[in-house]
């Protein structure tokens, strides 16, 4: 924007003053910013349909400094951050939905109703949409509180289309089977609650979905993994008079 309103100042300047006139009468439309409202259920797998194969190990804990050193440390890299600050994101002005505007109710009624699934939250919001380098991850704990083992975000970013990005994941449970039969023949003479420490003490193992999908107006997508899984509903807020309910959300192609 900046550059278009320069040239237009450059042209001004070698216009007769009529011209001129007439140019400043001229308004510079802006580009339309899209809202879309996003419903979505995360759920896992209540029974063990498969083993699956995404896996990842759990993030290095932080580094920490010996007492007296964090100001030091804080020093030499404060002016590097000052440099490296990027411009601010564009307000995405993500509104919760309240549940009385949920359009899922019924489809996650069946899903507790099933053995098969074990929904583990539901939420939705709108927010306005922007190109995907002016787009922020938004964290689940800013939707609702997720159960502990649960983590992640969601991303929605217009390019040529709509794109919703999932990245979740999701703690495996710790196995706590042990075979007293089996640990006698061995001479293992530990304890349950000996065994029970290792097990608790064991490095927590993650299982991750990570997808994005190209979205339809009004259309219900699954993105799944073989231990959990999410459904997702997003249409374009607008009049219903004016949606296609099959159009590919996003500024189409041309």
């Amino acid at each position: 924007m900046l550059r278009v309103t320069i040239s237009l100042l450059a042209l001004l300047a070698f216009l007769p003053a009529s011209a001129q006139e007439r140019l400043g009468d001229l308004e510079i439309e802006e580009p339309e910013v899209r809202r879309y409202t996003v419903e979505v259920i995360v759920f896992r797998y209540a029974q063990d349909v498969s083993t699956g194969s995404e896996v990842f190990p759990p993030d290095e804990p932080p580094v920490t400094l010996p007492p007296g050193e964090e100001g030091i440390a804080l020093a030499d890299t404060l002016p590097q951050l000052v440099e490296a600050r990027p411009e601010p994101l564009p307000d995405t002005e993500l509104v919760l939905l309240d549940a009385a505007d949920y359009q899922l109710g019924d489809i996650l009624d069946r899903m507790r109703r099933l053995d098969v699934y074990e929904p583990v939250m539901h939420f939705g919001w709108t927010q306005a949409t922007w190109p995907e380098e002016q787009t922020a991850p938004v964290p689940l704990h800013r939707f609702a509180r997720p159960p502990r083992e649960l983590d992640g975000d969601i991303t929605l970013y217009l390019s040529r289309f709509l794109h919703l990005v999932v990245d979740l994941q999701l703690e495996a449970p710790k196995v706590r089977t042990f075979n007293t039969d089996e640990q006698e023949r061995l001479g293992d003479t530990r304890t349950v609650g000996e065994l029970l420490g290792e097990v608790n003490a064991q490095a927590p193992v993650y299982y991750r979905l990570r997808e994005d999908r190209i979205l339809k107006n009004g259309e219900l997508r699954y993105f799944d993994h073989p231990k959990f899984g999410m459904l997702a509903k997003v249409t374009r807020v607008e009049e219903e008079e004016a949606s296609d309910v099959n159009e590919l959300l996003g500024y189409g192609t041309e």
